[in-house]
């Protein structure tokens, strides 16, 4: 369902840096800019993880409730996508990405994707959106229960 909004909110940012019309939708995103997004509300710390089969640490997310829709100040941790992502109470796995001209993202490469990364992010339901403060937005899905961390350099 997101990809398409994935698509739409991409085309957006182009637009509106490219101070173009905004496509239409039935449903818009509009990700505000940083100073202007919330601060997310303030959780738990994390309790120390479990160690998983494969080395990796076994978390549960702390985080509390969101309003579906809004714009909420967020960074990736220091290894990017392979930290936590802890919104509305929930771990979110993330799925695809695109640049702010639409070109796909590589996850595993990217530099923003892999490195603390500031940004916006959005919770819809069970899916989230994330836009750096370079353009790129990622489209997550919830992820149900608890979730393993590789550790990363």
């Amino acid at each position: 369902m997101l990809f398409g909004l994935l698509i739409a909110a991409a085309a957006t940012v182009a637009a509106c840096s490219a101070g173009g019309p905004e496509p239409s939708s039935n449903l818009v995103i509009s990700f505000l800019p940083p100073a202007q997004a919330r601060d997310l509300p303030p959780s738990r710390p994390f309790a120390e993880g479990r160690p998983g089969e494969n080395g990796e640490t076994i978390l549960r997310a702390v985080s509390v409730a969101v309003e579906d829709g809004a714009s909420y100040r967020f960074s990736l941790g220091h290894c990017g996508l392979l930290s936590p992502v802890d919104v509305d109470g929930a771990f979110w796995d993330p799925i695809d990405a695109v640049d702010a001209a639409g070109g796909v993202v590589d996850l595993r490469t990217d530099a923003e994707m892999i490195n603390q990364t500031a940004g916006v992010i959005i919770v819809i339901g069970d899916d989230a959106l994330f836009r750096t403060e370079g353009g790129t937005t990622v489209r997550f899905d919830r992820h149900a229960g608890e979730k393993a961390f590789p550790g990363c350099d």
